[in-house]
């Protein structure tokens, strides 16, 4: 199951980060799914600290529902010195962000809505991503088990203490492929293997709107990234490689024949990225396009 959901939620003083961005669950989420809150251990690994984003790995000993966190660490502040006040706080930020999330959905007209126990706690083993984090800054990264049923914590909080990175170490370019109404992203290592989990953002935009903001590709797509920065829960990141049918549909470009379209890529993680931009005209189903990173605007 992939999930987007979050934002920062600010509750008497404590700022929580309750966003994630890719989630993988060995286990079942569902409503059905067997559960217990008795003697269940949480083990919290953190297996790659940013600049700008924190992965890290969470599974539990039992079959158990739990909620995984991150927030700023507050200074002169211990949580687990009153860890009940703690992870309550932290239930009641995650409740508020569902009832908002549910509420959008139901004036849209959508009343098949999963449950807060399916949107908001986690199930299982699961790879998650903490993003749009400042560098060079302490955080707490936390996970307790919830009773779905009472919605109140249970047992003992999980807390580790991470520090962002003052810049971005992580090497990643990208190689991109237009052909017909499809087009390919591949996030690429050093090595030149598919760099699976880093997160990244892209978007395509017809030459016309760039001319009519008055801006070249650089200037335009560096400030479309820089208010993503801003704004870290508007941003939609992707992991891996990702394909696109530009058809109108949904988010997607409308192609048409003969428009010049840019296309920026760029790994979310901090300031220190800088958007790659590969340009092209579209000729219709025949199109067919592969740039490497030698062929990027400069």
């Amino acid at each position: 199951m992939n999930k987007v959901i979050g934002g920062w939620l600010k509750a008497e003083g404590w700022i929580f980060l309750s966003i994630f961005i890719f989630q993988t669950v060995i286990s079942s989420c569902s409503p059905e799914a067997t559960w217990t809150t008795k003697d269940v251990t949480i083990e919290v690994h953190v297996k790659n600290v940013s600049s700008g984003f924190v992965e890290c790995d969470f599974s539990t000993d039992k079959e158990a529902y739990y909620l995984v966190s991150c927030m700023p660490a507050k200074e002169g502040t211990a949580p687990l010195s009153q860890p009940k006040q703690f992870m309550m706080l932290a239930l009641d930020s995650a409740n508020l962000e569902y009832i908002e999330w549910r509420n959008a959905l139901l004036k849209a007209g959508e009343f098949n809505i999963a449950p807060f126990s399916s949107h908001a706690l986690q199930y299982g083993s699961v790879k998650y991503f903490f993003t749009g984090l400042e560098r060079d800054t302490d955080y707490w990264i936390f996970a307790f088990v919830v009773d779905p049923e009472t919605m109140k914590p249970v047992g003992h909080l999980n807390l580790v203490a991470v520090h962002t990175k003052y810049r971005n170490e992580e090497v990643i370019h990208f190689e991109y492929r237009v052909i017909g109404y499809w087009d390919y992203i591949y996030p690429m290592d050093e090595a030149g293997n598919i760099k699976s989990y880093y997160p990244y953002v892209a978007t395509t935009r017809d030459s016309l709107q760039l001319d009519s903001a008055k801006m070249d590709p650089r200037q335009y797509f560096t400030a479309w990234y820089d208010s993503l920065l801003a704004h870290p829960n508007k941003a939609t990141l992707h992991y891996g490689v990702t394909a696109v049918k530009n058809n109108g549909s949904n988010w997607t470009q409308d192609f048409e024949e003969g428009h010049t379209y840019y296309t920026a890529l760029c790994g979310f993680d901090g300031a220190s990225e800088k958007p790659v931009i590969y340009g092209f005209t579209w000729k219709g189903d025949t199109t067919s396009y592969y740039f490497t990173e030698t062929e990027q605007l400069p």
